[in-house]
């Protein structure tokens, strides 16, 4: 699982941080300005509802430190660079401590963006948002004989979710200061229970440096009006998925046939059928498999949300025609959002979180291909 997703991240990062052609022919080239920041967190750990677990909770002493390499595009004519008014996207590396053994120290390495709410000019006070999503590692799961105090999370490596909303004041060309409040979440998606999740509401202190200042964007957006298209996406996923502490995982995997409507750079929405299939169901349930018990389908709202032109944040609100709660479908509709790679060849890959009112039904790994015909030049 680790290697998979670290393979991904390297995909996804890779067109924040290397030239991506057009054509063979016609590469475009860009010029790219690094990032560096430092951030130091505290924040408080949400309870779980359990007694054990907000006993657990009020107890622990949460601190974090995040370091993050970034990057600009340099070229005010990129047209994401003008709809996301000059983002930064790259890596980072994640540490925290919660002062309970029960817990562990959690680290992170993760993909992220940050981008401004308004173009930043000359302006020296300026607002930004931020996404973070990765792989998280070194918790102390819960075992029931070692570790019985971890009722939050039953998994070593974990995937890793931050959001922020950011207060920035420029000091100097090179120099920022950060002021920023957001959430955290770190959850294995149903991989191995318990699987509450560990959610954190931290306030942090960062300041960033920039090597090389960039000249502000002073001028007026120049983006060519956006030709609206159809486009139909096909996808097999897969994913695995633990229904009982201390039993095996099963396979869980499905189909998952979209169209949708592109009608903005930024936004694509539509309609799609999803088709599940829930293994192992006769061990799980000592009853005989059939194609009925062991099949779901449901109609699924899609949305997705382009950071460029190849990178992009799925959505989808389901309502099932038919589900069963033998198969860990406790609830009549879920939700999914993940990352995604679309490549130059119309195939993409990523990872989404299936889930029931917020609670993880399994992490599906996305393999799939887009039908389309974009006019639009990027």
């Amino acid at each position: 699982m680790r290697n998979i997703l670290i393979l991904f991240l390297l995909n996804a990062i890779s067109y924040s941080v290397f030239a991506q052609p057009d054509t063979l022919s016609k590469p475009k080239v860009r010029k790219y300005s690094k990032v560096w920041n430092l951030s130091f967190e505290q924040g408080a750990m949400l309870g779980n509802g359990t007694e054990v677990g907000d006993q657990l909770a009020e107890a622990s002493y949460y601190n974090g430190l995040d370091f993050r390499l970034g990057f600009h595009i340099n070229d005010h004519s990129d047209i994401y660079n003008q709809v996301y008014r000059l983002p930064i996207m790259g890596i980072g590396w994640y540490a925290s401590t919660f002062q309970q053994e029960e817990i562990g120290k959690p680290n992170a390495i993760y993909y992220y963006f940050d981008m401004p709410i308004r173009f930043e000019r000359n302006r020296k006070l300026t607002m930004s948002y931020l996404g973070a999503f990765g792989l998280s590692y070194n918790f102390n799961p819960y075992d029931e004989v070692s570790n019985p105090g971890d009722v939050f999370i039953g998994s070593y490596r974990n995937c890793y979710v931050n959001l922020a909303l950011l207060m920035n004041y420029h000091v100097t060309p090179k120099w920022t200061t950060s002021l920023s409040i957001g959430f955290k979440h770190f959850s294995n998606g149903s991989f191995k229970q318990p699987n509450y999740g560990i959610n954190l509401v931290p306030v942090s202190l960062s300041v960033s440096y920039k090597p090389t200042a960039y000249k502000p964007f002073n001028g007026e957006k120049s983006i060519p009006k956006f030709i609206q298209y159809n486009l139909y996406n096909i996808a097999l996923i897969a994913g695995s998925k633990n229904y009982s502490e201390g039993d095996p995982n099963y396979l869980k995997a499905a189909l998952s046939i979209n169209w949708l409507r592109a009608f903005s750079y930024k936004y694509k929405a539509g309609l799609g059928l999803d088709i599940f299939y829930a293994g192992g169901y006769k061990e799980r349930n000592n009853s005989e498999a059939t194609f009925s018990n062991t099949m779901s389908y449901a109609v699924a709202g899609s949305w997705e949300w382009a950071l460029n032109e190849h990178l992009y944040v799925p959505v989808a609100l389901a309502v099932y025609l038919k589900h069963s709660e033998n198969n860990g479908e406790r609830d009549p509709f879920y939700e999914r959002v993940g990352i995604r790679y679309r490549f130059n060849n119309n195939i993409f890959a990523g990872i989404t979180i299936k889930a029931h009112k917020g609670v993880a039904d399994i992490f599906e790994w996305t393999l799939g291909y887009t039908l389309k015909h974009d006019q639009n030049k990027y």
